[in-house]
């Protein structure tokens, strides 16, 4: 029997499938060039890691689904990166996917007119959800490289050709579009991660299937478990993170008798953090539970599980209060009954989290700075502040978005996200927020004025050079940021933070300087900036904080 003619102008959901997985494996194997080209000079935020974290759970959840619809393939790839993306790279290429899945519902199969109008809603979607669109960025080269192929021969192949060629030449002229990016003599980083991934779609078309390389995207494995954080005596405060896969099974009438709301409704009197999704006769389920077993033995009544995980929370718990955190969320306090106003917070260390706990966050939200928290995270920090609103303080200029995103996907209560873009301002916000005596308006009120009264202080040392201000700084060198904005340098963090100081003009109308410093930095170094505070300052009443962070060795509010 002669072999099955592929066709070149029509596209089916194994291909589709293929060319998705092939988009992520290539992303995959160039992740660290995509991270190397982050033009600021202290890594704050890893483009590649990102946006390959949220591609890994698109292909995941779409590898889960047995479908011959490109409609329902897309539609579960699309779901799994909008739970899986971080930071803003992440947020975009999800929404990019989102858009594209969105425009290809009802379609067992298409055309490369229609996958191509799929293509443009993705890049509509993407900019939706950007408030100030900035081209030169991972949103230009996807605009671009789709008008680009438009001029193609109605196969796929011809299309692909255009699109990667349009979106490469796109990729070329961003240093053309922002300036930053022409400094520093790189291009985009959002932008290549979007092509390495477009690129890996396109050799699927051509028949070649990219090899998957070992890299580590979701943090320590389970042989490196600290056991010495549940002993005999450890109660077990937090439960159970029990996720699986359950086909439905004929024999127990599964496919007939399972509902999924019951399912969720039994889940919510066991346990929270619920997250129940039915494709067909394959249940997804995510529950935070002190009685797993309970949840098997209804799930068996159903059918047989295809995947089943199970962690124990308050061992990951302690293991972060001993840093070895991963991203999750966990309570500060018990629940109780319901409230009307919380706040939630992100925070790169556990010292930071017991801050924005100690000014009455109801959860924290551990990340770091360079392997952001998921949508997931967030979405699963606003369930747990169990209040009808919860405002959110991202604390990173990359997470706003993700955080806007989870708020978007909240069923229950309201989500506002206060765009407090590093964890300083986020601290300042904190530390005036009023939830059980003042409304929302008045919260929101209060916390406008205090990102525009308090200043941002930090210091990082640099891992490439930089132009500040005209000058070359060479890497290894510490530099000073004011607002996000690196204004002074210095051989060392005490002359740069006193240089720093010099740079805020109404220092001495200033009456608070709340300083976190980071990991590695000595007693006799804090001392010394702790004294170009007095110097600068006399007046000014200091606190100073270990803040264990990693990659900026102060991090300051000046209020």
């Amino acid at each position: 029997m002669p072999a099955k003619e592929v066709r070149m102008d029509l596209l089916e959901a194994p291909l589709f499938k293929a060319m998705i997985t092939n988009g992520y494996l290539n992303l995959k194997r160039h992740l660290q060039e995509v991270n190397d080209l982050n033009v600021f000079p202290v890594p704050d935020g890893d483009t590649g890691s990102n946006m390959g974290a949220t591609m890994s759970g698109g292909v995941e959840a779409m590898n889960r689904l047995s479908s011959s619809s490109v409609s329902e393939v897309s539609e579960a790839m699309a779901s799994g990166m909008l739970l899986s993306a971080r930071g803003n790279s992440g947020v975009i290429l999800s929404q990019f996917f989102l858009g594209l899945s969105r425009a290809l519902h009802g379609f067992d199969q298409v055309n490369v007119p229609q996958f191509a109008s799929a293509m443009e809603a993705g890049v509509k979607k993407a900019y939706s959800v950007v408030v100030k669109p900035v081209e030169g960025t991972i949103l230009t080269v996807m605009r671009e490289g789709c008008e680009g192929a438009k001029a193609n021969d109605g196969t796929f192949p011809s299309y692909f050709t255009k699109l990667i060629a349009s979106m490469r030449d796109s990729l070329d002229k961003t240093p053309e579009l922002l300036p930053v990016l022409k400094e520093a003599g790189v291009i985009d980083s959002g932008g290549a991660g979007l092509v390495y991934v477009v690129e890996g779609m396109g050799q699927a078309i051509g028949g070649k299937i990219i090899e998957d390389v070992s890299l580590d995207l979701n943090g320590p494995s389970q042989s490196s478990i600290d056991v010495s954080a549940f002993t005999p005596d450890t109660p077990l405060d937090y439960g159970y993170c029990t996720e699986f896969i359950l086909q439905l099974g004929s024999a127990k009438q599964g496919p007939e008798r399972f509902v999924l709301s019951d399912c969720i409704a039994f889940l919510e009197g066991l346990g929270d953090s619920i997250v129940a999704l039915q494709e067909g006769t394959l249940v997804k389920v995510h529950v935070h539970t002190k009685s797993p077993e309970k949840v098997i033995e209804y799930a068996r009544g159903y059918g047989e599980f295809v995947t089943f995980k199970m962690e124990n929370m308050t061992l990951q718990h302690n293991e972060t209060l001993i840093e070895k955190s991963r991203h999750k969320a966990f309570l500060s306090r018990p629940l109780g009954q319901k409230k009307k106003i919380a706040f939630i917070a992100a925070a790169p260390t556990a010292e930071i989290a017991k801050q924005f706990e100690e000014y009455g966050a109801s959860v924290t939200v551990l990340g770091g700075e360079c392997m952001n928290p998921s949508s997931e995270a967030f979405l699963e920090a606003l369930k747990k502040a169990n209040a009808e609103t919860v405002f959110v303080l991202p604390n990173n200029k990359n997470e706003i978005l993700v955080a806007e995103q989870a708020c978007s996907c909240l069923k229950e209560g309201k989500g506002i996200v206060i765009k407090t873009s590093d964890v300083a301002i986020g601290i300042g916000v904190a530390s005036v927020l009023d939830c059980e005596n003042q409304s929302v308006e008045e919260n929101l009120a209060i916390a406008e004025n205090e990102m525009k009264s308090a200043l941002s202080l930090k210091i990082g040392k640099t891992t490439k050079s930089a132009k500040i201000k005209g000058t070359l700084i060479e890497e290894g060198n510490y530099l000073g940021f004011l607002q996000g904005n690196a204004v002074c340098y210095g051989q060392d963090i005490p002359s740069c933070f006193r240089a720093l100081l010099h740079e805020v003009e109404d220092v001495g109308e200033k009456e608070v300087l709340t300083v976190f410093f980071g990991e590695g930095v000595e007693e006799e170094e804090r001392r010394a900036c702790l004294k170009s505070a007095e110097e600068v300052s006399p007046f000014l009443e200091t606190y100073s904080l270990d803040g264990s962070q990693k990659i900026y060795q102060v991090l300051a509010l000046l209020e």
